[in-house]
């Protein structure tokens, strides 16, 4: 499992391979992300649930809809335009997965 505060200053810890986050990026193995310094109520419940990250490349919106400490939805937008969106899945083998609900391509005009 990946936490929050592996790296000093960051909001996210290293995420190894998948530390430059991109629209068509894979996230097989990347397993449950605990977030921590929510900065944003996506959901207007007046609990905060939500941080946003980003590099030179794209911004992530990591969510905690549950409030239960860990991502359950994860949007990525990357610098040309494209986006995708995933849920993280608790089967019912017990095994846990990132499953990819949309994507495509911001309009540019």
């Amino acid at each position: 499992m990946v936490t929050a505060g592996d790296l000093p200053g960051s909001e996210l810890p290293d995420l190894g391979v998948h530390s430059d986050l991109g629209a068509h990026s894979e996230l097989g193995g990347l397993g449950a992300v605990e977030l921590s310094h929510l900065t944003q109520d996506l959901d207007g419940d007046g609990l905060l649930d939500t941080v946003t990250t980003g590099t030179d490349h794209a911004m992530q919106v990591w969510t905690d809809l549950d409030h239960d400490g860990y991502a359950d939805h994860l949007t990525v937008v990357d610098s040309g335009g494209d986006y995708a969106a995933w849920e993280f899945h608790h089967n019912s083998d017990g095994t846990t997965e990132w499953v990819r609900k949309d994507g495509g391509q911001l309009g540019l005009g």
